[in-house]
């Protein structure tokens, strides 16, 4: 008997097609998916012309699609193959599909259990159940096999000589521990061992499944194990009702594939898994939103499944599984079945109107046919007789192509190799024009705008402004030495080999400790010539010695048991800032100082500026206007001591000029001075003002009959400038107003025009202490027939003398921290004979000690638990009040006092000043001071004061 004949069949079995490959529901369990049968109506009906038309028609609709052809016999063999077919993903590799293939690793798991239980059959394929390896030996043998990740064909495994390289590292740590012990600090040692350790575990448990499996599946890795191990569809297997996770539920598997009915229990767990792994397909919260990325569910086509060729098994196991998880998987299956098959599922269906109408009845009544007390075969299958010509009954619409929504293109590979190329021009374009203005840039995009890079004259780049986080002012790997050479930085370096970049991290580390103990703080910025063009680092160095000398003033304030510590309770925090080449670049450090105490209410004061120029001047100028004090170190400036709130701690260039009136008297007596060459450096490239306010004060001192000025723009041309005055004329007394970096020059005009034929006298400024007469790499050899007279504002042998150096601060903290003037210093110490070092010491004690007397000022006398917030805050307006009554405070040069000055051009000569002697005995230089005085107009013993 055949079905009653349907009206119109064909029209609306499309309308079904439509509507169950539409837009997926947000939740999938909102669309039951039943297995579609489509029968014949009559005996001589043919439902595999209906069955083709839908495979064209998934075709035009762009879906996935696959029609796997069927065994001819084989039973619950065929129909595991048929499921192994199914789930492999090279069955889908040339279906359409708008979100890559799709995968099984479910299924891949089930298969690696069957294969390690079955014997290979004879044409290599493996041999249908039941088994007959033990339950153990099947557990064992996958064990062996198992792989973390599904591109891992087996597991890691160490070859045969890895025990070997095991040993000869063990015994090569062996050996260089005691030395690696030694020299490495313990923080260091621990972490190392710590990795050493966590990457032997890591090579140890991804070798071992038994280790990796429990741990990395609840960590998300591996999920088709994580799976086994937690689904209730397994819990039956276990007797006791205990949970016995992955290890257990194998052992169970293992021993069900050695029963009588392990083939149906094969197939059962094999459709289970390529439905569980369409359902994970289509998980729209997955990480690639994959749910979302396809629109339709996959579609199989099977053309007459029987008995015989395990069709018919295949389509009662996914009804089976569907009825019994009562959960709805995103697959649909279509098949089509003659009359035989049609009289073995109970006969023909029942009329009840076309495809839609039996879809809506099956769907309603799905809840009674699954329930235990029903005996509905098959529940999940939805029969739908057919009849006439499927190309007929086709509706003329077309139907929709079925595309992935546009939006989720943002959230794909294409997209983000896209967005990736993007953000990396993005990003480098971004990064270099950062670089290109800023010393320190981060990634992606931050950077540090406290220092920025800026071009001098000669096209070389330098790192200007404040050192803030532990910028570096250098770009090398190396750094400027406290010796005037090249150093890698090190935190063993001390004495000569510490560097500019050693002294920044230790500064740096000091202030992160000043910022972490709670305790309250001032800010101060010592501002120096850190950076020059290629090939003039010398000119750097002074200010490296004038760093040092600002970092143990700090350290001297801060620290607290050491030799020549006071553990101040107010703190200091130190930071470097930088001007560039000649301080061209003064300008915009005074903006990064103002701009940094406009976010720093503690930055109380600026130490430094130590070179006379315009730039330096029109900076110190700004500073002090907008109400921060500025203690100067070896800047010589007539006019800057006329600035309210400024005070340095060097003699002005007056004081310099009128100190080589003892010079002049004691090579001429009181024979008046006939013909003098003065040699000063022009305003030129580098705007000097020091060179020319000297220049112009030895002429009023000395008044000369006749004055020559040389002018020279740099250290290119003072020596071809002098050599062409000295064969204009013969002079016995010349007058240097220029820079220490130009005295080699000097040197080589002098002896090139013929001036050093006759005695000469040579007289200079301070700035040339910067340099040192010898024969040394780094030093200027005195000309024959010359003795030089320079004025310096520190004479180290007067700091030393009565023992000076085991009882001042200064001394004690250069040797137990830099390591300098151990262990007595000499009166010819290299890194102290220059006096700079102790001079940025006493000016940032200066400024240390006024914002300690502000803070002692501020501190109230009642009970500490009344002190209002804020009172003991103690900023650059404290400072400023406090600086003008500083008196009698000991340093390294003398007495530092500011009380009384009255800022006036030309300074109020009260700071130390010596005139030195140089002349040559035996080949060697030999200094001899000729009248000097200490800070504060402290006399020295046996020992004249300079002229005034």
């Amino acid at each position: 008997m055949g079905n009653p004949r349907p009206d119109d069949s064909g029209r609306g079995l499309f309308a079904l097609f439509d509507w169950m490959t539409g837009r997926l529901p947000w939740r999938l369990d909102s669309r039951p998916y039943p297995v579609t049968v489509l029968e014949p109506a009559g005996d001589r009906d043919d439902p595999d012309e209906h069955l083709e038309e839908l495979k064209r028609l998934a075709g035009e609709m762009g879906l996935s699609a696959i029609a796997p052809e069927l065994a001819d016999a084989g039973g619950e063999a065929a129909a595991i193959a048929l499921v192994d077919t199914m789930s492999q993903p090279l069955t889908w590799r040339h279906t359409r599909s708008q979100f890559g293939l799709l995968r099984f690793p479910r299924s891949e798991l089930i298969r690696t259990i069957q294969a390690a239980a079955a014997e290979p059959g004879t044409d290599g394929a493996l041999a249908p159940p039941p088994y007959r390896r033990s339950p153990v030996a099947t557990v064992d043998r996958w064990n062996e096999r198992a792989g973390l990740f599904r591109w891992q064909g087996a597991p890691l495994r160490a070859p045969a000589w890895w025990p070997g390289i095991g040993a000869s590292i063990v015994a090569l740590i062996a050996v260089l521990a005691g030395g690696i012990a030694e020299q490495t600090p313990s923080r260091i040692l621990a972490t190392a061992a710590a990795v050493l350790a966590v990457v032997l575990v890591a090579v140890a448990a991804l070798s071992t499944r038994r280790i990796w499996l429990p741990v990395l599946s609840r960590a998300g890795f591996g999920g088709r194990y994580r799976w086994f191990a937690r689904t209730s569809f397994f819990a039956v297997l276990d007797e006791s009702g205990d949970d016995l996770g992955f290890e257990g539920r194998l052992h169970r598997v293992s021993e069900r594939l050695t029963k009588p009915d392990a083939a149906r229990f094969l197939l059962q767990i094999k459709t289970f898994a390529l439905l569980e792994d369409i359902r994970d397909q289509y998980r729209r919260l997955a990480p690639s939103l994959r749910g979302f990325k396809r629109p339709a569910p996959p579609v199989v086509f099977l053309s007459r499944p029987g008995r015989r060729n395990g069709g018919l098994a295949v389509l009662s196991a996914i009804s089976d599984i569907r009825a019994r998880r009562s959960e709805f998987h995103p697959l649909l299956v279509i098949a089509s079945i003659d009359a035989g098959t049609r009289d073995e599922l109970g006969g023909a269906a029942p009329a009840s109107g076309d495809a839609m109408d039996r879809y809506e009845h099956w769907r309603s009544s799905l809840g009674t046919a699954q329930g235990p007390s029903e005996s509905v075969r098959l529940p999940y299958l939805l029969r739908v007789p057919v009849s006439g010509d499927p190309a007929a009954q086709r509706p003329a619409d077309d139907f929709a192509v079925r595309r992935r929504p546009r939006w989720t293109w943002l959230w794909s590979w294409r997209a983000l190799i896209a967005a990736v190329l993007v953000c990396v021009f993005a990003v480098t374009y971004v990064q270099l024009d950062l670089r290109s203005t800023y010393c320190s840039v981060g990634l992606p995009m931050s950077w540090n705008g406290d220092t920025r890079l800026h071009t001098n004259t000669d096209g070389s780049r330098e790192c200007v402004g404040v050192s803030t986080h532990g910028v570096r002012f250098e770009r090398g790997a190396d750094s400027i030495g406290m010796d005037g050479d090249r150093h890698p930085p090190s935190a063993g370096n001390t004495g000569p080999r510490l560097t500019l970049a050693d002294l920044q991290r230790r500064i740096e580390r000091e202030n992160t400790a000043v910022a972490a103990s709670g305790d309250p703080y001032v800010t101060l910025v010592y501002v120096g010539i850190f950076t020059a063009s290629p090939g003039q680092s010398e000119v750097t160095v002074s200010s490296v010695h004038e760093l040092a000398g600002a970092y143990l003033a700090q350290r001297r304030n801060n620290g607290s048991g050491g030799p020549g510590e006071v553990g101040n309770p107010l703190k200091i925090r130190l930071l470097p800032a930088n001007t560039g080449q000649n301080m061209a670049f003064s300008g915009e450090t005074a903006d990064r100082i103002l701009d940094l105490a406009r976010r720093d209410p503690t930055l109380a004061g600026v130490v430094g500026f130590g070179r006379n120029t315009e730039p330096s001047r029109a900076a110190i100028e700004r500073l002090v206007a907008a109400g921060l004090p500025v203690v100067d170190t070896v800047n010589s400036s007539d006019e800057l001591p006329r600035l309210k709130h400024y005070h340095g701690l060097a003699a002005t260039d007056y004081d310099e000029a009128a100190a080589t009136r003892a010079a002049v008297h004691a090579e001429f007596r009181d024979r008046p001075i006939g013909r003098v060459m003065i040699v000063h450096r022009t305003p030129g490239p580098s705007r000097d003002a020091y060179s020319r306010e000297i220049a112009d004060d030895v002429t009023r001192v000395l008044r000369p009959r006749a004055a020559d000025r040389v002018e020279y723009t740099g250290i290119e041309d003072v020596a071809r400038t002098v050599k062409a005055a000295c064969k204009t004329a013969s002079y016995r007394l010349i007058y240097f107003a220029g820079r220490s970096e130009d005295l080699r020059g000097l040197r080589d005009g002098l002896i090139q025009g013929g001036c050093t034929r006759r005695r000469l006298v040579l007289l200079a400024g301070d700035d040339v202490t910067k340099s040192r007469f010898g024969t040394g790499p780094h030093d200027v050899p005195l000309p024959e027939n010359t003795v030089v007279y320079h004025t310096a504002f520190v004479h180290l042998p007067f700091l030393i003398a009565g023992d000076r150096d085991q009882t001042n601060g200064f001394f004690l903290l250069a040797r137990n921290i830099l390591h300098i003037g151990a262990p007595r210093v000499r009166p010819d110490e290299p890194l102290l004979v220059n006096g700079q070092m102790a001079l940025s010491y006493d000016a940032a004690l200066a400024l240390g000690e006024a914002a300690q007397n502000a803070y002692d000022a501020l501190s109230p006398t009642r009970d500490p638990a009344d002190t209002v917030a804020g009172s003991r805050t103690v900023t650059s307006g404290s400072v400023l009040q406090e600086l003008p009554h500083l008196s009698g405070l000991e340093g390294a040069t003398g007495t530092i006092a500011f009380e009384g000055e009255g800022h006036e051009r030309g300074g109020p000569g009260t700071r130390g000043v010596t005139l030195i002697r140089v002349t040559l005995k035996n080949g060697e230089p030999v200094s001899t001071p000729i009248c000097g005085r200490l800070n504060g107009m402290r006399r020295v013993p046996r020992l004249d004061p300079c002229p005034r």
